[in-house]
């Protein structure tokens, strides 16, 4: 490794596939892989050893100052809004997820799924969950800062149509991997390719389809324009206390 890694995703935009695949590649390097969430403590100690460093909200906090380091090349990860707010309806309506089942003071005792699952239709659902835990996603997908020269920006809809393995070439090579440490992630990624398919919400894109036979009229014409206009919707929630 010529540098050392900071993989930075967000909720819904392969944050299960990348943590898997980098913290492979680590263990097979021989780099320290380190969650930052999990395991502030050790983030001191990063001084001196190769790392492979892991926030699945892009949110560095008080450590962001790690992100301009000269020895430090970034991945970050984004995925279509659009696409971020159905994949987490879906997956919010059915994970066992122990947050998702914890009683919200204040709210007659009301889990977040089970406001979820009462809300009348599926436009009501994709409202609500850009209204509260999407909402925050998409703020920090926008809060980011972008155009950092070591950092490259990817998109999960690029790496999942990547059958090639072109597109991880690019971003191997961007990270500082050799030739053989290069093969090394190729290897594991085509090992394992049910792995996007796997995040713990669908085990297909199958829903996708369902889903545009079965909503009832003008609900997907509704949710699009609802997409289209959700960047002012995010605005005003970030001034406001999130419900859940």
């Amino acid at each position: 490794m010529r540098y050392n890694v900071v993989v930075a995703t967000h909720h819904k935009t392969g944050t299960v596939w990348m943590d898997g695949v980098f913290k492979s590649i680590a263990a097979d390097l021989g780099a320290r892989f380190v969650n930052l969430r999990d395991e502030q403590g050790r983030l001191k100690d990063l001084a001196n050893s190769p790392f492979v460093l892991f926030c699945y909200d892009s949110d560095f906090g008080e450590h962001a100052s790690l992100l301009d380091r000269e020895d430090v090349r970034i991945l970050h990860l984004i995925r279509d809004p659009r696409d971020v707010v159905i994949s987490a309806m879906h997956y919010h309506k059915a994970s066992r997820e122990s947050w998702l089942h914890e009683p919200i003071p204040g709210y007659d005792n009301l889990t977040y799924q089970r406001a979820l699952q009462k809300a009348p239709n599926r436009l009501a659902r994709y409202i609500f969950e850009m209204e509260n835990s999407s909402a925050s996603t998409l703020r920090d997908m926008a809060r980011w800062r972008y155009g950092r020269a070591n950092c490259f920006e990817a998109r999960y809809e690029d790496l999942r149509q990547d059958s090639a393995l072109a597109h991880w070439a690019r971003i191997t090579a961007f990270l500082g991997l050799d030739v053989a440490e290069q093969a090394l992630a190729h290897a594991f990624l085509e090992r394992f390719p049910g792995l996007l398919q796997s995040l713990g919400y669908e085990t297909s894109d199958a829903w996708v389809h369902e889903l545009r036979r079965q909503e009832e009229p003008g609900v997907l014409s509704g949710l699009q324009q609802i997409a289209l206009d959700h960047w002012d919707l995010i605005a005003k929630r970030a001034r406001l206390p999130s419900k859940f």
